[in-house]
């Protein structure tokens, strides 16, 4: 039987420095060293088939709408720079002569009859717009009765222009009341009578071979006074021309 050796380290267990012995760990503890991760397997790349694409139809709506009101803007904006720039006025309306003749008042019929012979001085003050008018018509009235209406033909006038129009109003045993046979007699006996004139056209307003939209001018000329003769026949303007009101 052979005789070991005591400085030679026995074999089959792990050497310890300095002759310290080191129990092993216990069954079922950890390893001392880290373990390797596990492996992780691998997978094909997989397209996510819920993905969602913007709306084409939805975009170009979108824009088509920003773009109309981009437009729109800058549109109205022109059109108000124009507006300062341009200054439309209305035209101003006077009466300038008025006559009667012919003239006679019937109590038994309660009628009248005369010709009246009117003049208007139409002035354009605009510097920068022409104006035409169409589909004249005028009235005369004695305070709110109505006596005779005639059309005037169109006429057009450049920039800073002054346009004479004369009219001819006529009645011819045309009824209006007993009440205004009386005022027309009593007004005749002072000598004085007063008439109201109205005009109605359609105007149109250019500027620079930009046509303005149409109006619809409707013109007041109020208590225009006509001196009579003694036999109340005939009369004329007094007082000089009188300016007349424009509404649109």
């Amino acid at each position: 039987m052979a005789t070991s050796d005591p400085s030679r380290p026995a074999t089959g267990y792990p050497f310890v420095p300095n002759g310290t012995y080191q129990a092993p760990p216990p069954a079922g503890s950890a390893y001392p060293y880290q373990a390797p991760p596990p492996h992780q397997p691998t997978y094909p790349y997989i397209y996510n088939t819920n993905q969602t694409y913007p709306n084409q139809r939805a975009i170009f709506l979108r824009r088509l709408i920003i773009a109309l009101i981009i437009f729109t803007g800058i549109f109205f904006t022109i059109l108000f720079i124009c507006w300062l720039v341009i200054r439309p006025h209305f035209p101003e309306f006077r009466v300038t002569s008025l006559s009667i003749s012919n003239f006679n008042v019937s109590s038994s019929s309660s009628s009248v009859t005369g010709t009246w012979n009117a003049r208007f001085q139409v002035s354009n003050p605009n510097k920068k717009m022409k104006i035409s008018y169409n589909e004249i018509q005028t009235s005369i009235f004695y305070k709110s009765e109505f006596l005779s209406r005639t059309r005037i033909p169109p006429f057009r006038q450049g920039k800073r222009n002054v346009t004479d129009i004369d009219v001819e109003y006529a009645a011819t045993s045309s009824y209006i009341g007993e009440r205004t046979v009386s005022q027309i007699n009593s007004d005749e006996g002072r000598g004085l009578v007063s008439f109201n004139l109205r005009i109605v056209a359609d105007a149109g307003f250019k500027a620079e071979g930009f046509w303005a939209r149409r109006r619809l001018l409707r013109v007041y000329c109020n208590d225009v006074a006509v001196g009579i003769s003694r036999n109340g026949r005939s009369g004329n303007l007094t007082g000089g021309a009188m300016r007349c009101s424009v509404y649109a």
